[in-house]
Parts: C-alpha cells; sequence; structure tokens
C-alpha cells in the first residue's frame, strides 16, 4: 500500500498540472481523472504497477477503473493536508473514512439519501442566503438527536409589551428560536395533523452558502437537507392540510421529484411567479442567458383533496374592456339588468345536501345593452358601468352543479327566472345569494360582472378574474422596509403570502413557516386572523422577525395592513430549545483568534459532550499542530469534536440537575407536551 502510494506520487509529479509550488492538488488529480484526462492516463500507463493496480483488460482492451482510482487518492493516506492529519491523530477519522464529497458523478446519484444532514445557521451581513455548518449523520450514529427538546425563554408578546407566561393556551400564537429540524420534532406531539397551511421559502442553494461543494453533491447535500425536514412537516399537516414550497430554478426540478416521494401523488399545482421585471441589459451582453424573472411554489395535499377558495386579480372595468378590444373581442351583446319585474315561486329543488333551492319566475324584466343605454343616454362607457352596477344582481363561487339544475328545470328563453341558494364554500360562504336566468342562460348586470365590484373610493368599477398558476401583479420593489423592519434581500411580499393564506385557509387554521426568516408569513397570518407557528434561528437584531411582528401587534399598516382593515392586536408565545453543545458552537463561530479557540476547547473538555472517538490526551499532546492551522479549520475542528446528539437538552432529562431548568420553565414545558 505505502509503495503504491509513493510510486503514484512520484509519476503524478510529473504533471505541472497538477502541481503547484512542489504540492499536488488532491482535487485536480481526481477531477482530471473522472474526466478520463489522456494525458493523466498515458502518465499512469508509464507504470506497470500503477497499470496492474488501476486497470483492467477487456478482450486486449485496457480499460481504467477511475472509480477504484477516485476512492484511492480521495483515502486520507494519500497527500494529507494539516487538518487532516491532525483529524487523523485525535481519532476523528475512521479507518475506513472516504470522502463522498470529492466525487463528479451524476448529481443523481444520492449518497446521504438515507441520513440527516443537521443545518446550523448563521447570519452574514444580515442577509437572507444563510450559512450553514453541514454535518452528515448516518442512521447509526443517531440516537438523541431527533428527540423533543426543552423549550426555554418564554415570553407573551401583546401590545403592552413582553410578560411572564404563565399559562399555554390551545388557541396560542407560538415562535421557536433554534434548529428547525430539532424543533419540528419538538412539535409533532403537539400538532400532529393540526396544520392547515404550510409555508417555506427554504435557501435557494444558490452557491451563497455552504451547500457550494466544490461538486456535483451540492443537490444531494440540498436536498438531503430539505428531505429530512420535509418528512416530519408532513405529520404536521391535517388530512386536508396543504404545503407550499417557493424556490427558484436552481433546484426547483430537483425539488418537484423529492417532493413527489415524499407526498406520494399529492401534487396539487406548481406555481409561476413573476418575481421581478425582467427590462434591461443582462452583463453588458456577455451573458447570454435569459435573465431570470420567476419563481417557483410547489404545491402538494397531504392525504384529503383540497378545494382551494378563490383568488382574484383585479383591473378597472374600463382598462379591462380596452384589453378585449385589443383582442378584437366583441362587446356587442353586453347587457345590464334594468328591472326583474315581480317574481313568483316557480319550483324548489334540492343540491344535494339537504338544503332547498328556490327558483322564481319574473315577468315584465327589462334588459339592455351597453351600447344601447350609451346612445340612448349619452353616457360614456364608465358613466353606464358607475349608474347602473348593483351588487343585487351579483354573484361570487356560483356552484356550477346549482347552474346545472336550473337549467334543468327552466329552459324557455323567453322567460325570466331567479335562484337563492347558500354555498356551502368559498368567499360568500354561508350567505343567501341570488342569481338570474334567461331561460337556461344566466343574466348578469353586466356581460362579466358576477366577478366584478364598484371601488367605493374611487368609483370604479373592478373586474374580478380567478387566478390559475401564473401570479403577476405582486409588487417584489421596495420590500426593504415592509413590516418596518429592514431586510436587504430574501424577504417575500405580503401580498405573496396573502394570496397563499386566503386560497387556502380559514379563519383560526393553522399557518406554519419553519424557514421564517424576515417573519412575513407569521406577520401576515397574525393580519388575518390566522393562527401560527414559526421557527428561525437566527438573530437579526432590531431588523429581527419578532420586531416585526411587534411593530403588527401596535398596528403595522405596510403591505396588506389596508387591504386586509389590519387595526394591530393579538399576541404570541416566543420561546427558545435549550441550549447544551449548540452554545458551544455559537460560541467558538463568534472567536477571532486561536486563544480563545483554546479558552473554548478548556472548557469543552470538562462541561460539553464530545464524540467519543475524540482522544482529548491526544489533542492536548500535539495542540502545537492544531494551533498551525487556520482559524477557518479551528473552527471546524472544535465543532466536529462536538455530539450532535447533545445539541440542545432532551425533554427525558428535565429533571436533571446539571441543567438547572428552572420550576417555571418545567411546568410550561408540561403544558406544551402534556404529562411527562
Amino acid at each position: 500500500m505505502q509503495n503504491l502510494l509513493e510510486e503514484l506520487k512520484k509519476l503524478l509529479e510529473q504533471d505541472e498540472r497538477l502541481v503547484v509550488e512542489g504540492k499536488l492538488l488532491k482535487n485536480k488529480i481526481i477531477e482530471s481523472a473522472l474526466k478520463l484526462d489522456i494525458d493523466l492516463i498515458r502518465l499512469l500507463l508509464k507504470s506497470e504497477t500503477i497499470k496492474t493496480h488501476f486497470f483492467q483488460e477487456v478482450d486486449g482492451v485496457l480499460v481504467f477503473d477511475k472509480i477504484k482510482f477516485q476512492k484511492f487518492v480521495s483515502n486520507k493516506e494519500f497527500l494529507p493536508d494539516s487538518y487532516t492529519s491532525f483529524k487523523n491523530k485525535i481519532g476523528l477519522v475512521t479507518e475506513n473514512e472516504e470522502y463522498l464529497s470529492e466525487g463528479k458523478e451524476a448529481v443523481l446519484v444520492w449518497p446521504y439519501k438515507d441520513c440527516v444532514l443537521e443545518g446550523g445557521q448563521e447570519r452574514e451581513d444580515e442577509k437572507r442566503n444563510e450559512i450553514f455548518y453541514n454535518e452528515v449523520l448516518a442512521p447509526d450514529e443517531i440516537d438523541r438527536l431527533l428527540e423533543p427538546k426543552v423549550l426555554t425563554n418564554f415570553k407573551r408578546i401583546d401590545i403592552n409589551g413582553e410578560h411572564k407566561v404563565t399559562e399555554i393556551k390551545k388557541n396560542d400564537n407560538l415562535i421557536i428560536r433554534g434548529n428547525n429540524l430539532l424543533a419540528l420534532y419538538s412539535l409533532q406531539k403537539r400538532f400532529a395533523s393540526k396544520v392547515k397551511l404550510i409555508y417555506i421559502d427554504p435557501p435557494y442553494n444558490t452557491g451563497n452558502d455552504e451547500f457550494k461543494y466544490n461538486d456535483s453533491f451540492r443537490h444531494s447535500t440540498w436536498l438531503t437537507f430539505m428531505k429530512n425536514r420535509l418528512k416530519v412537516a408532513k405529520e404536521l399537516l391535517k388530512d386536508d392540510g396543504v404545503i407550499f414550497v417557493q424556490c427558484d430554478d436552481n433546484e426547483q426540478a430537483y425539488l418537484k421529484v423529492l417532493m413527489d416521494e415524499i407526498f406520494k401523488g399529492t401534487f396539487l399545482n406548481t406555481i409561476s411567479i413573476k418575481a421581478k421585471v425582467s427590462a434591461g441589459a443582462s452583463g453588458g451582453g456577455e451573458d447570454k442567458r435569459l435573465k431570470k424573472n420567476i419563481e417557483y411554489i410547489h404545491c402538494y395535499y397531504k392525504n384529503s383533496f383540497i378545494v382551494f377558495n378563490d383568488v382574484f386579480k383585479e383591473t378597472e372595468i374600463v382598462s379591462y374592456i380596452e384589453q378585449m378590444k385589443n383582442n378584437n373581442k366583441s362587446f356587442k351583446y353586453t347587457q345590464v339588468l334594468m328591472s326583474i319585474g315581480d317574481k313568483k315561486h316557480f319550483k324548489t329543488i334540492k343540491d344535494g345536501s339537504g338544503e332547498d333551492i328556490i327558483i322564481y319566475k319574473h315577468s315584465d324584466i327589462l334588459i339592455k345593452t351597453v351600447a344601447q343605454i350609451i346612445k340612448e343616454e349619452n353616457l360614456s362607457l364608465k358613466d353606464v358601468y358607475k349608474k347602473y352596477f348593483n351588487e343585487i344582481f351579483t354573484t361570487t363561487n356560483a356552484q356550477s352543479s346549482i347552474r346545472q339544475r336550473v337549467w334543468d328545470v327552466t329552459g324557455n328563453k323567453n322567460e325570466f327566472y331567479s335562484i337563492e341558494y347558500i354555498p356551502k364554500s368559498g368567499r360568500n360562504k354561508g350567505k343567501l345569494m341570488t342569481q338570474y336566468y334567461t331561460g337556461n342562460k344566466k343574466v348578469l348586470l353586466v356581460w362579466f360582472s358576477d366577478t366584478a365590484f364598484i371601488d367605493k373610493k374611487n368609483s370604479n368599477v373592478i373586474k374580478k378574474e380567478k387566478y390559475g398558476t401564473f401570479w403577476d401583479r405582486i409588487d417584489y420593489n421596495n420590500l426593504n422596509k415592509e413590516g418596518d423592519t429592514v431586510f436587504p434581500s430574501g424577504k417575500k411580499p405580503e401580498q405573496l403570502l396573502q394570496r397563499v393564506i386566503e386560497m387556502s385557509t380559514e379563519k383560526e387554521d393553522i399557518v406554519f413557516d419553519y424557514h421564517l426568516g424576515s417573519g412575513t408569513t407569521c406577520a401576515v397570518a397574525h393580519k388575518m386572523g390566522r393562527r401560527y407557528i414559526g421557527i428561525e434561528q437566527l438573530d437579526y437584531g432590531e431588523n429581527d422577525f419578532v420586531v416585526r411582528l411587534k411593530n403588527v401587534i401596535n398596528g403595522d399598516q405596510s403591505g396588506v395592513s389596508k387591504l386586509v382593515n389590519w387595526q394591530g392586536g393579538g399576541d404570541f408565545i416566543y420561546c427558545e430549545l435549550m441550549k447544551l453543545n449548540e452554545k458551544y458552537i455559537d460560541e467558538i463561530k463568534k472567536v477571532e483568534n486561536t486563544k480563545e479557540l483554546l479558552d473554548i476547547w478548556k472548557i469543552m473538555k470538562e462541561k460539553a459532550f464530545l464524540i467519543y472517538r475524540v482522544d482529548v490526551k491526544q489533542f492536548d499532546e500535539n495542540v502545537n499542530e492544531f494551533e498551525e492551522l487556520n482559524l477557518e479549520n479551528q473552527k471546524k475542528f472544535l465543532i466536529e469534536c462536538l455530539d450532535k446528539n447533545q445539541l440542545y437538552v432532551n425533554l427525558s432529562e428535565i429533571g436533571d440537575t446539571e441543567y438547572e431548568i428552572s420550576k417555571e420553565d418545567k411546568e410550561l414545558n408540561k403544558q406544551f407536551y402534556g404529562v411527562m
């Protein structure tokens, strides 16, 4: 083995492409091998020993075993750097360790699929592109990681400020700060099958975070991160619950396949969102690709098919008509119902639910076309709508089955009918509604006015059209200070969340976001009268999501406040996962020199939970080698020493006096989780 290593090194040193400042480049060697670089293969064939080991003859042809070569070069014994050498001395490198992230094979090879990716987060310049320190844990390494955690630092926040929590109520809004994977598992017992809507805006894997391995497995790491969380999140959804996951085109195709696997045949739609204007040159002409201006939301339901509430885009009627004219649409049949005359009970039918639908027959009706009124009364088109529009003649969300049954019992085109019924769903659920028909054709106040209304502020008639899977007219500009908090990038518009929440939930339903970020989801849910749960690990100081929710309670008028008539009020409970090893990670990330790190190491030796492979004695005896590492690798090494099963205090150990858990926290955890 050692002779083979030395011979390979000497051979590779002959290729100047693979050497910098007298040192062989391991990654360059692997990359060249996997690309079947001709010069590299010629070089390897010069040695009989190398040829025998990495080539195989097939029908007289020598075949290079690039996978075997990659594994050999990836071995910790081949060109170990100082970091790897130190890990080996301390015991962190296992005997058979191979570096999967060195590989360049197809991304659909998913080496981490059956593992857990524990992703911690830290803030960078208060932007949305979080940094993740990733640790891939195989199933046999996980024994305590996913157990429920102790919650601490409880506060109830309302219009009068922060208060001590004495009781956790059934309908409380909840914000948890901490690792979202572990918080998700902690929510299982209390919220399993109770959440109506999950909306998440996860990291997009754009290369700005530590998913950016220098290899094809960058996608695999991101997918593992998403899979771990989506699997447990699914368990929190009600049977008719729905999940919306927003992403861009870096991962949307991979994410769709992953969600198909997890949600198994419950795909609803992929929504395309116009997120920005694509006008202007891109990159001075050197970037030949089309400019990105679309993001995506994949929608799935859990078990029972969900029927979305209708959501509408609005256009002033005159503008709408101009659009129709530009598309060569005719308006000569546009009608106005002038009077309905006397009504007489005609027939009663059932709608299938046991309730009656009353059908009336009318006499002495009068219907005119818009063109006729313009001519007779010398009015403008806009004035006709203002004068004759009356909501009593219109309805929204009419049930097609009801219309069909009305047509079945009418039919004479010269006679006029109306029906009264109460919709079971939609915007007018529970309201008595009226529709009008000539025979089997519905008559509208205006030809298209069953989804129109009067904008009383501007005296305009507004046309409402149902949204499909392309969403525009969502303002992505000027979001920086929405919610009275500054969040330079990644903030989603409140208008977008209003649409998602409006179409998929009713009052008092639970809305959940475990990548809370700037807090948009919970802010809009609060304004719309929904219950909510939010999880976020990062702390953005004066621009934190907690600050934003306080602003909402105090009557914040930005975003959708005016649209939903938000006046302020309400409250929420804030709490945190109780840190154990996580507090050492926080401290490690903050330090600026080796001396401070070694001070933390002294405390870790005494109080932290280290993984069993760490040889503390060897560390101390070789501390000079540790000091020779750069600061980034020193931090990385100390984090690797910590047992990831012990990041936070497990609920099962709430009685351990070592953790100094207060009597109040014990009582609140008991209320949250139930009897312990």
